[in-house]
């Protein structure tokens, strides 16, 4: 079995201050699979494979209608590029769209029909507030017939494997491997304190005044 952390941020988005390395280290430890999600980057792979680490690659656009991931992507996707166009240009790197967050009233998706044209809904995200925005997430994802992921949404390194997947071994540079084996994939997760959430925006200041 293999667990899949579906989200985990690094020092290449602006709110987190996590190395590579230490994601390394501690997914290690922990026997999970990261992948690697920065906002609006894909800078942090190039370390990851300089480590010879194993890791999934992703980039979380920030596009006009809220946060969608693409996995398995390797090409950046420019910040606020259209969702749907976003979608088309997942797909044309044969990655697969990942909703995350989808309720969560700080960061949620304008339109949820949109949630209806990805592969995966993230029904666990570590970061949520309230379980009831995982909760709905997970009633989409059943409603809608959607595969299920789950992301710690780690931007301190604490966090990571705090949301993952437990799943049937697959080849991780193989996007349809990973859908096929998620299909019978078991959620796990525990959302983080919320005095994290206010060390994440410390550090959002702290790089952007320098």
């Amino acid at each position: 079995m293999m667990k899949v952390d579906f989200h985990i941020h690094t020092r290449c988005s602006p709110d987190s201050m996590n190395r590579p390395e230490d994601i390394v280290r501690v997914s290690k430890k922990l026997g999970i699979v990261p992948v690697i999600s920065d906002h609006n980057s894909v800078e942090a792979h190039k370390e990851f494979k300089k480590f010879g680490a194993e890791f999934i690659p992703a980039e979380e656009v920030t596009t006009d209608m809220g946060d969608l991931i693409g996995i398995y992507v390797q090409d950046k996707i420019p910040k606020k590029t259209p969702f749907l166009e976003t979608l088309d240009r997942i797909r044309e790197q044969e990655g697969i769209a990942y909703l995350p967050h989808m309720f969560d009233s700080m960061r949620s998706i304008k339109k949820k029909e949109l949630g209806k044209k990805v592969e995966i809904i993230e029904v666990f995200n570590g970061r949520c507030i309230s379980e009831k925005y995982n909760d709905m997430a997970l009633e989409f994802a059943e409603r809608n017939n959607k595969l299920k992921g789950a992301g710690s949404d780690a931007h301190l390194i604490s966090e990571v494997g705090n949301a993952y997947v437990e799943m049937d071994d697959f080849d991780i540079e193989n996007p349809k491997e990973l859908l096929k084996s998620l299909k019978n994939g078991k959620v796990f997760g525990k959302r983080s304190p919320l005095q994290n959430k206010i060390a994440t925006r410390l550090i959002k200041l702290r790089k952007f005044f320098g």
